[in-house]
């Protein structure tokens, strides 16, 4: 498959390129196609940036070409990770969402419209940038809901299973669980739907008891209030291992939720692991292989009757979408889900 990445010249578009050569996602005779702004700094780095991927992978490397104008993306599979980044500030670790909306819509509708009116009509693009919701929203009014995924609550289930199997002692690949709702601060833990390789079901709720520390669904976005608070004070003194050292104490699904925001703000930012992550729904859907996944999608019913722009499991294909699941959850998660919903669509409302 030929890959197009948008916003190839920012820290998570670079990192995402040099993974699909090194990994060889696409064959020597396929196209990854680089793309930026003409006005921008990539106008100058992204043709040496290309040649420096031949140069480091010449045995192996595919066809690469840059673009700078969203007429010129072709792919079958597109990234997008173009727009701004504006990350939180110490004053208060909430990300001005509003804001990036109103600075990133614009450049989703350039890309999503030309796609639409220039495209082959059956590439799959998958949605880095944020706000992740809005991302998907707007690419999905133009070129429908089977081909469009946010990649969110994918990596926020990666982080998920990443700390409960930091606390069980095991390793990520035992674990499966999912982290739904909206990308960020307002995702939410599915725990019912977690378990974990070589555990009984009388084992797994000891174990799980034991980790979640008290912290239950209906108090979670509680209790995240509450960190937030004496993380902002934390981050304010510039202490970042001591912010560190302070989530460490906190369940896994909170660890989650604010971890990232901490290395966001330590200056080391999270740009390997959004790259990882991305890279590893591309490799599913260019293998042909279905999984099961969680990522932002557009839904009208399917998943426990919520219509929304959310994260929800689904099973993604070499056509993208293929099919929604309605897994079993917990009353409790439903409502939070239901919640969550609402939220988003006033939100896209206002911001489109």
């Amino acid at each position: 498959m030929n890959i197009a990445i948008i916003g190839a010249g920012g820290a998570v578009g670079r990192q995402i390129a040099q993974m699909i050569v090194s990994e060889r996602i696409i064959e020597r005779d396929q196209r990854l196609l680089l793309v930026g702004n003409a006005q921008g700094e990539s106008a100058k780095s992204l043709p040496g940036f290309a040649v420096d991927l031949r140069d480091a992978y010449a045995e192996i490397c595919p066809q690469i070409d840059t673009a700078f104008t969203p007429e010129e993306v072709r792919g079958d599979l597109i990234v997008m990770a173009a727009g701004d980044t504006i990350s939180a500030g110490r004053e208060n670790i909430a990300i001005d969402r509003d804001a990036l909306a109103k600075k990133n819509l614009p450049v989703f509708e350039r890309y999503a419209t030309a796609l639409a009116g220039r495209g082959q009509g059956s590439e799959i693009v998958i949605c880095v940038s944020n706000p992740n919701e809005l991302a998907v929203a707007c690419f999905t009014k133009y070129l429908g809901r089977q081909r469009v995924i946010g990649m969110g609550s994918f990596l926020d289930s990666w982080r998920f299973r990443k700390e409960i199997a930091r606390d069980l002692g095991i390793h990520r690949q035992k674990i499966h669980g999912f982290m739904c709702g909206e990308h960020g601060a307002n995702m939410i833990p599915l725990w019912s739907s977690v378990h974990v390789f070589g555990y009984s079901e009388k084992e797994l709720r000891i174990a799980l008891e034991r980790i979640r520390k008290g912290v239950t669904t209906p108090t979670f976005s509680e209790e995240c209030g509450k960190v937030r608070h004496k993380l902002t004070t934390l981050l304010r003194q510039n202490n970042i291992s001591g912010a560190y050292s302070f989530i460490a104490g906190y369940p896994p699904d909170i660890r989650t939720v604010f971890t990232p925001l901490i290395t966001q703000l330590s200056g080391a930012k999270t740009v390997i692991g959004t790259a990882r992550a991305t890279l590893s729904l591309l490799q599913m859907i260019a293998l042909g292989n279905d999984a099961l996944v969680t990522g932002q999608i557009k839904i009208e019913g399917e998943f426990h009757g919520i219509h929304s722009t959310l994260g929800v499991p689904f099973v993604i294909g070499n056509k993208g979408v293929d099919r929604i699941i309605e897994i079993r959850i917990a009353d409790e998660e439903k409502q939070l889900l239901a919640q969550a919903a609402e939220n988003v669509n006033q939100k896209l409302k206002a911001w489109m």
